[in-house]
């Protein structure tokens, strides 16, 4: 069954977020996001170029070193693009799940002048234009009781 968030459906604050390929084969490319109630959210095969910028802006110890940038890597060395970026996102939310292609999908909350304009999004890309624009990310409590029961990790997962 699909799944789309409905404007009283709760949401839930990231806290940090972490993006890594994992270790032992088949290498998983992967974002956790940390929750404020202290769960995870995962998104699994998310692309190689946002894991390794998010890598980057946060000097982590993933890092993936690499003989050339991707544009990923160059818009927060932007001053005017991350300015920009700030002044004009307002949140991002996953809030949407498609279970016929197993993916999922984020709503960027756009601001002009006061009008909030919404677009969906691959929600890797989302978090990272979140990261650089120091702006929220929120994913639907309804998604994370879904996840974690798929998975069976429970609460302590």
């Amino acid at each position: 069954m699909n799944y789309s968030r409905k404007k009283s459906d709760k949401i839930i604050k990231v806290e940090k977020v972490e993006a890594f390929v994992t270790p032992t084969p088949p290498h998983t490319t992967v974002i956790v996001c940390y929750l404020e109630n202290g769960k995870q959210f995962v998104l699994y095969y998310v692309p190689i170029e946002i894991v390794m910028a998010i890598n980057k802006l946060f000097e982590s110890e993933y890092n993936v070193e690499n003989y050339r940038e991707n544009v990923y890597e160059i818009l927060p060395k932007l001053p005017l693009v991350v300015d920009n970026l700030s002044k004009y996102i307002d949140k991002i939310v996953i809030d949407e799940y498609f279970k016929e292609s197993n993916v999922y999908s984020a709503t960027i909350d756009l601001k002009f002048d006061g009008v909030i304009i919404q677009r969906r999004m691959i929600p890797s890309h989302a978090i990272y234009l979140a990261l650089i624009a120091r702006r929220p990310v929120y994913v639907s409590e309804e998604l994370v009781e879904a996840q974690e029961n798929q998975t069976g990790e429970g609460e302590n997962g």
